[in-house]
């Protein structure tokens, strides 16, 4: 009670202490406005960036991803970024905002979207990203774009989450034109107050978006649901689905994997009896009119005459028939059934909460996901050399830049304080 008490104290103290700058964002102010390179087609996206963390590589090449896709980026700064910096966005984007950090990336898209429908724009389709995640320069980049440009669904997420309540993540998020425009979905971003809170962007933001969207009776699509990732589990055996349990996160590689087998031997334990070949049946038979002499037991103190005549009887007893065969077709069922208990193991894991984070590993080793969470060792779910290993794929340089990023994030377990306070209710 005293801490659920000292939550809502925060929170609410925090909103106070807001309270202003909410007032003076109910109609969107920007500092800057620029454009140098003129629109092509009709397909958007509203990129965000948050000026303290500077301009990494990985951001650049989403925005080279976004234009061979041929997608006007329109990057949103939350903060003014040096010269030389905003210099660069304004040559690699199609159009440069500069605005208060207020509400972080829920905020800047709230902002940005009210802005441009009043300005008029009437996109096609309309993607949302921000950098919260790490953008891998690849073909499966490229991919990704593309994916979220198809206009097959009204809406398209690349990972979706069913913590809280259902819904699609916003890092990486598309939009019908369609949509933008409804009046419904204009209507929440005018009502959504960008509090600097992170609970609040998840539930009145993510989380109240994507109600907004369904109740529009929109379609929605997941890029990497994972209805799609069981598909490639389904594809490997029973070998290849233990080596995978290396790249999930450490909390499930200490679950003992015999627990997840126990399925499989009870069943392998109850198809023996019917497995025993022809051959073994009469040495059965045979044994069991024949009665064997029982071994002497040794009593009180051994002694070297009663090791020696122990022995000797051993000796004269016919060695023990091999264990009767087991079929092929039995070590197919208990196989399968391992597979099963396995497959059904790793989607618990995936499916209880954020996909993109419990599913790093076996999104980016089975599907090439080239989209990578910040904040997988700072919320303590993967260690650094898991994604080193997971990530060995990646040119070196741009690796080591990307775990070392996240390792300067800091890791929680020696947190205390207000600090520990923060964590643990998902304030930071």
């Amino acid at each position: 009670m005293a801490t659920r008490l000292a939550y809502h104290s925060y929170c609410t103290a925090t909103k106070i202490r807001q309270w202003p700058l909410i007032l003076r964002e109910r109609r969107p102010a920007f500092l800057s406005d620029e454009s140098q390179r003129p629109a092509r087609g009709d397909v958007y996206a509203i990129v965000v960036k948050y000026a303290k963390f500077g301009l990494a590589l990985d951001f650049l090449d989403l925005l080279q991803s976004l234009e061979a896709g041929g997608v006007n980026a329109i990057v949103v700064c939350n903060g003014k970024l040096d010269a030389a910096s905003h210099a660069l966005l304004l040559r690699s984007a199609h159009r440069v905002l500069v605005r208060r950090n207020v509400g972080r990336d829920m905020g800047a898209y709230r902002a940005a979207t009210l802005y441009l429908g009043e300005q008029g724009l009437e996109p096609g389709r309309m993607l949302y990203l921000n950098d919260s995640i790490f953008f891998l320069k690849s073909k499966e980049l490229d991919d990704l774009v593309e994916a979220l440009c198809q206009r097959r669904f009204d809406v398209t997420g690349a990972f979706e989450n069913h913590e809280k309540s259902h819904h699609v993540g916003s890092y990486a998020l598309a939009m019908s034109g369609k949509v933008f425009s409804d009046p419904d979905i204009q209507r929440f971003w005018q009502r959504y107050r960008p509090y600097d809170l992170r609970p609040h962007a998840i539930l009145h933001g993510e989380v109240a978006l994507s109600a907004c969207l369904k109740q529009g009776g929109y379609s929605i699509d997941v890029i990497y649901g994972a209805e799609k990732l069981v598909h490639q589990l389904n594809a490997l055996d029973l070998r290849g689905l233990i080596a995978l349990t290396q790249v999930m996160r450490p909390a499930f590689r200490l679950q003992p994997l015999d627990g997840l087998m126990a399925q499989s031997m009870a069943a392998l334990r109850l198809v023996e009896p019917l497995s025993v070949s022809s051959q073994a049946r009469p040495a059965a038979a045979t044994a069991a009119v024949e009665p064997v002499a029982p071994v002497l037991t040794a009593s009180g103190t051994p002694t070297l005459a009663s090791y020696r005549a122990r022995r000797a009887q051993l000796a004269q007893q016919a060695p023990p028939p091999p264990p009767a065969p087991v079929d092929d077709q039995s070590f197919k069922v208990a196989e399968a059934l391992a597979r099963r208990a396995l497959v059904d193991r790793i989607m618990m894991e995936v499916t209880q909460g954020s996909q993109i984070h419990l599913g790093f590993g076996l999104f980016r080793t089975l599907m090439r996901c080239p989209i990578v969470k910040k904040d997988l060792i700072a919320r303590d779910i993967y260690f650094e050399h898991d994604c080193e290993m997971i990530l060995q794929d990646v040119e070196s340089e741009m690796r080591s830049m990307i775990v070392r990023e996240m390792v300067n994030r800091g890791r929680p377990i020696f947190a205390q304080g207000r600090l520990r306070f923060l964590l643990d209710h998902g304030l930071v």
